[in-house]
Formats: C-alpha cells, sequence, structure tokens
C-alpha cells in the first residue's frame, strides 16, 4: 500500500503566474464581463497548481484526481492584469491531498479556495473508466 505521507509533506506549494487574456475571460459566459477573469479560469489555475506541487513526488504510475474544490472569487481582474495563484499543501489523510488555495495581483487577494485531491493508480482509474463506458454503451 502507497503512504503518501512518506511522499508529500504539508508545505509543498506552487505557484502559476497567469495574465488575463480573452482566454480567461470566456468562462465568464456573458458579454458584459468579457473583459475580466472568469471563476471558471481560477479553478484551472488552482488545479494546475496543485497539480505541479505534487505529482511530480509520486511514484510511477500515480497521479492525483480532483475530489472537491471551493474557492471564492473576490475582486475582479481586468485583461492585461498579472494574477498570481498558489496551491499548498496542508495535510493528508490517506490517499488524500489537501490544499490551500491562494491568488493575487498587485492590489491584493483576488480568490481564496480549498482543493482535496486523491492519489489514484492511473491504470486502474482508466479501466474503471473503460468499464463504465463499456457499460453504457451496452444499455446497463
Amino acid at each position: 500500500m502507497l503512504n503518501i505521507s512518506e511522499l508529500l509533506s504539508a508545505g509543498l506549494s506552487h505557484e502559476i503566474k497567469l495574465t488575463v487574456t480573452e482566454e480567461e475571460a470566456v468562462g465568464n459566459f456573458s458579454p458584459r464581463l468579457d473583459q475580466l477573469l472568469a471563476t471558471s479560469a481560477c479553478v484551472k489555475a488552482f488545479i494546475r497548481a496543485a497539480i505541479e506541487s505534487t505529482d511530480k513526488y509520486l511514484p510511477e504510475g500515480h497521479i492525483t484526481v480532483g475530489q472537491n474544490i471551493v474557492i471564492t472569487h473576490e475582486v475582479p481582474s481586468y485583461i492585461g492584469t498579472v494574477v498570481t495563484f498558489k496551491a499548498t499543501l496542508q495535510g493528508i489523510d490517506g490517499n488524500k491531498i489537501f490544499y490551500d488555495l491562494l491568488a493575487w495581483d498587485h492590489m491584493g487577494t483576488v480568490a481564496t479556495g480549498r482543493h482535496i485531491r486523491a492519489v489514484v493508480n492511473w491504470e486502474l482509474l482508466m479501466n474503471g473508466a473503460r468499464e463504465r463506458a463499456y457499460m453504457m454503451d451496452q444499455g446497463l
């Protein structure tokens, strides 16, 4: 059995710097907000930061998969603004990894949150997904 606590420890973190572009605004689904960082782009950046903070320490064949993310997108960020997204490992429980999330720009906090990822065997995950797809195709 894989002991995650032997591979990872609290405090591991990774930062992603993102310049807000039209691509990061498209998740707003409103033409009135097409100049602002979308909450969905924040989620994507936080997930990337979490993965990059920990997955490189896992043994071959293991990855993390998201189980839960909760964020509060506190202020708008206009196109051209540089926003830094940081995920910091706060704890481990079995195969679950808990992260604190923080994003900021030149004026202060943009978003905060918590994220949970689970360490899994990639091959077993894919086999389970294929089995579910097969059962769906069979009408089961």
